[in-house]
């Protein structure tokens, strides 16, 4: 069971003190700050091509050729399980068409 972490009731301040007002600001004369402007994302303009240049790096490369073999795995075991459902629901038709008759 988890451990509860007490703390004490906070002491109620009366009216006068809750509610008092603020000091009254004491303007500075600063010279404006100069900033660099912000950083901003590429996201909007990526299109659907790579940006890389040159020729890629070898560890880059089997990267790529393990990624493409992991994608051909997954779309061969998508491809079974689709064409299994397709025969269990044509086998199915089946059977019910023959077991109504």
């Amino acid at each position: 069971m988890a451990r509860r972490h007490r703390t004490r009731a906070r002491t109620h301040r009366a009216s006068e003190q809750a509610h008092r007002a603020a000091p009254p600001r004491v303007e500075r004369e600063t010279a404006p700050v100069t900033r660099p402007a912000a950083h901003r994302t590429v996201r909007g303009s990526r299109t659907g091509y790579s940006r890389a240049l040159g020729v890629p790096s070898a560890s880059l490369e089997r990267a790529a050729v393990l990624e493409r073999g992991f994608i051909g795995k997954d779309f061969r075991r998508l491809g079974l399980v689709v064409g299994v459902a397709l025969a269990l629901l044509i086998a199915a038709g089946v059977l019910e068409s023959a077991l109504l008759r």
